[in-house]
């Protein structure tokens, strides 16, 4: 039998945390979730699952539970069983060996799981996006028709590098912090998620090597694994990447063309690179020939010490900078950026005119407008962050004295380190007190960060409390154990 995908168990785990909680007995919440993984296309035809046992002690479930969960699933017919050969995800007809959309990035647990559908739990621990300021409504708000009417004398409306007078502030922007940028060395784009896949799909071939931090942003992880690359990773500490093994990962022989960094602030831990460590990190740059990607999302979230300069300058021609509108202002903006030279800027441009023609106008109008508002975003967002940091931790203090983290500087997360045991596990403990917390091998491009988990403070008061106190429970549950046959109902309860 020709089979695309085989699942491990803890991979298993990870992508039924993104199905959410479910009520009822184990062996139905099981089900349930998998059912909804094989009929949403998240796990395909003739897909390997794990064995029976296996899984068991991922879920921290008994053996029963999953024989049980399987033998309702086959009966259904969505999966398939041969003695000796294990589990698998029915064909989606008889005889059928693809499906209409069978992409292989289509496998697997991913960074908009926990987007697509909806709430995953009572509480949502498991992203760590931040409101909306509500200057972007106001701004928005601003926009007449005689606003709307100037857009569209563009007759076509069409601009894959982006809007040119946004494209114009970004780089008055980058001037004034003290870097001369020029508007042909911007590129807008749908956000910094679509800045990393043209990057990805722009510069990358299977087999190019390509080092990240540990732990890193998971969409990078996506948009670089996407292209067949090898990766490899560089711890991370309170002062950023370390740029020793840096030098020796660089120095290894095998050749590198990408370097993922994330001075400004790393996602998750909140590190910001320290000026001793940037100068370091781009002289290791400059003498191999990899291409330094420097990706600023956070800027803007710092809320302990001073903010770190705009971009990492002294590579030349080789460092990428990606922007973003999302963690300052709202990610429902959709707008990120990419600063480069411009011969760079050019062939990415291609990449992304051939993806979608251009990021939407009005977005782009609204971010214009909003960059005269930097300052005083910033500055909201460092009093909302500094006082979800200061919540989260004390009720961590408070209701999980035991659990350990190195103080962040910027973003909206905190970098947990477990006394014992491991998240993806505790993740599933989670869903059965309505509570949907992240892994944190999810951070990690060969999972090595799973003894982690991350946990946003730019929540409400309230939900933060619930939160913690729906953890807590389940971290006593899962170190006390009795687990095997708790129903969602008797955990909430």
């Amino acid at each position: 039998m020709d089979f695309r995908s085989v699942y491990s168990a803890d991979h298993l785990a990870r992508m039924l945390v993104a199905t959410g909680a479910k009520s009822g007995p184990l062996h139905h919440r099981l089900s349930t979730g998998i059912a909804e993984l094989i009929d949403r296309g998240e796990l395909p035809p003739l897909a390997v699952l794990p064995a029976e046992r296996a899984l068991a002690d991922a879920l921290l479930v008994s053996r029963t539970t999953v024989v049980t969960a399987y033998h309702a699933l086959r009966e259904s017919g969505r999966l398939q069983r041969r003695r000796g050969s294990g589990t698998w995800v029915s064909a989606a007809t008889p005889g059928s060996k693809r499906e209409t959309v069978s992409g292989s990035e289509l496998a697997g647990d991913h960074l908009a799981s926990s987007f697509l559908n909806g709430p995953l739990a009572t509480v949502d621990f498991a992203n760590a996006a931040l409101p909306s300021l509500d200057l972007v409504a106001d701004v928005s708000a601003g926009l007449t028709g005689a606003d709307y009417r100037a857009l569209a004398m563009d007759h076509h409306g069409y601009h894959p590098r982006g809007l040119p007078t946004l494209r114009e502030r970004i780089a008055a922007w980058y001037s004034a912090a003290g870097t001369p940028t020029a508007p042909d060395e911007v590129l807008v784009t749908s956000g910094a998620q679509q800045a990393l896949e043209l990057i990805a799909r722009g510069c990358l071939h299977p087999g190019d090597g390509v080092v990240v931090e540990e732990p890193t942003y998971r969409g990078a992880l996506e948009a670089f694994s996407r292209q067949g690359s090898r990766i490899s990773s560089v711890p991370v500490d309170r002062d950023g990447l370390d740029t020793d093994e840096l030098d020796r990962v660089l120095a290894g022989g095998r050749s590198t063309r990408l370097v993922y960094v994330q001075a400004a602030a790393n996602n998750p831990t909140g590190a910001v690179c320290s000026e001793n460590r940037r100068r370091r990190l781009v002289a290791a740059v400059k003498r191999s020939e990899a291409v330094l990607i420097d990706d600023t999302s956070l800027m803007g979230t710092t809320f302990r010490g001073d903010p770190p300069p705009p971009l990492l300058t002294g590579a030349g021609d080789r460092v990428i900078t990606v922007g973003s509108m999302s963690k300052l202002f709202w990610g429902g903006l959709r707008l990120g950026w990419l600063r480069a030279p411009s011969r760079v800027i050019s062939r990415l441009a291609q990449v992304k005119g051939g993806t979608d023609l251009g990021t939407s106008l009005v977005s782009q109008e609204i971010a214009r407008r909003l960059f005269d508002h930097i300052d005083d975003a910033a500055a909201e967002r460092r009093k909302g962050l500094d006082a979800g940091f200061a919540t989260l931790t004390d009720l961590l203090a408070d209701h999980l004295p035991d659990w350990t983290w190195a103080e962040p500087r910027a973003g909206a997360s905190l970098w947990v380190r477990l006394p014992q045991g491991d998240a993806t596990h505790l993740a599933q403990v989670a869903l059965r007190f309505g509570l949907a917390l992240l892994p944190g091998a999810v951070f990690s491009a060969e999972g090595r960060t799973d003894d982690h988990t991350r946990l946003p403070y730019a929540l409400p008061p309230h939900v933060l409390q619930e939160g913690v106190l729906r953890l807590a429970r389940a971290w006593r549950a899962y170190t006390d154990g009795g687990l095997r046959e708790m129903s969602l109902t008797t955990a909430v309860t």
